[in-house]
């Protein structure tokens, strides 16, 4: 990809997550109401979020990755992130994921967003299918992913691991209708 694509909604600027934001990306990936679900332990310190921020750069240079820091347009506010990974080109699938600091949830942030990237991804990625793996237990993303037309394929049994053991997920797609 030549340049990062930049996604403008009605109240969201999707746009790169850069080194400068290293310290609001750590402070989402040590909240323990954003990570209660997430499936992955807190950051240690601030160098993990600047390793992942690297980790986007990398995977958007080598076009396995796309993550988007979702910018509030009303405050220049970087509020979560969103995107895609595992982005398999030979069978035009990725898998989404998503984060919102809790302050954020309930007001359709991230239901905007995400509707703007799936569209993205249809159109511009040439996608045939978006995955998402969500905790059978995280009732608020199951909700927001189902409004968005994705559909409940069924449970990936011990699919994850954090540091508290093994992990069920369940799996949902979108395929991309003509």
């Amino acid at each position: 990809m030549e340049a990062f694509p930049e996604l403008s909604t009605d109240r969201l600027h999707l746009k790169e997550i850069k080194d400068e934001h290293a310290g609001i990306l750590y402070d989402l990936f040590t909240n323990k109401d954003v990570l209660k679900y997430y499936g992955s332990d807190p950051m240690g310190d601030i160098s993990e979020a600047q390793e992942l921020i690297q980790k986007f750069r990398v995977g958007l240079k080598h076009n396995t990755v796309i993550r988007w820091g979702i910018f509030l347009k009303s405050e220049g506010k970087l509020i979560g992130t969103c995107g895609f990974h595992n982005w398999n080109h030979r069978y035009f699938r990725a898998e989404i994921g998503y984060e919102l600091f809790p302050e954020y949830w309930g007001q359709a942030y991230m239901r905007e967003a995400l509707e703007a990237i799936t569209e993205y991804g249809f159109n511009e990625l040439s996608l045939h299918r978006v995955g998402a793996l969500i905790s059978p237990h995280n009732n608020a993303s199951l909700s927001l992913i189902e409004k968005l037309g994705f559909e409940r394929e069924g449970i990936l049994k011990d699919y994850a691991y954090s540091g508290k053991g093994f992990i069920d997920l369940t799996m949902y797609a979108k395929i991309k209708t003509n």
